[in-house]
């Protein structure tokens, strides 16, 4: 799915993460928006009262699995009378990845956001610690220097909170949690 195109149809998600990411006009920089999962519906806002375009683009970070369904299929579905209900907490979840670019700082953000990733992966995964996204990848979603995640990762890396090597890969993810709202 890709910010600007018609949303004529959306995803229930049944397997693998996917990232919600918006930019600005014109804008090269893509900013995370919101993480999904298993269970989760992409492509609702713009297929329901968006417009019919979609206000951000939804990249996978695996291997998804997903029933597509058109806007006229999903709405003879019993579940079509809680959209509105899915949209609202969806929309409060969304809160926190505005908040973090205000109030933390970026250590905290990166932390939150491997915490997150952990937390959504699925059984399907082989690794659900290893985490499906480039040093880069996450600065540039997260809108930090990619030297503030090269230096955090370091420092994570030292404290055995990641594991060694080119990939990133949570080892102990209760240290990672508390990196969330420590003042790093």
């Amino acid at each position: 799915m890709r910010q600007g195109y018609s949303g004529g149809y959306l995803l229930a998600l049944t397997g693998g993460r996917v990232q919600v990411l918006r930019s600005e006009q014109g804008g090269e920089q893509r900013l995370l928006v919101a993480l999904r999962a298993a269970g989760d519906l992409v492509g609702e806002m713009a297929a329901h009262g968006g417009g019919g375009v979609r206000s951000a683009s939804v990249v996978a970070l695996d291997d998804c699995y997903a029933h597509y369904l058109t806007v006229e299929a999903f709405d003879r579905l019993p579940a079509a009378r809680k959209l509105t209900d899915y949209v609202v907490l969806k929309l409060s979840e969304s809160v926190p990845f505005r908040v973090q670019l205000v109030h933390f700082k970026p250590p905290q953000r990166i932390a939150r956001l491997l915490a997150e990733l952990v937390m959504l992966a699925g059984p399907e995964l082989a690794d659900p610690m290893l985490i499906p996204l480039s040093q880069e990848q996450i600065a540039t979603a997260l809108g930090v220097a990619r030297s503030s995640v090269s230096s955090f990762v370091a420092d994570l890396r030292r404290e055995g909170v990641l594991g060694p090597g080119p990939r990133l890969t949570v080892a102990d993810p209760e240290r990672l949690l508390r990196y969330t709202s420590e003042r790093v």
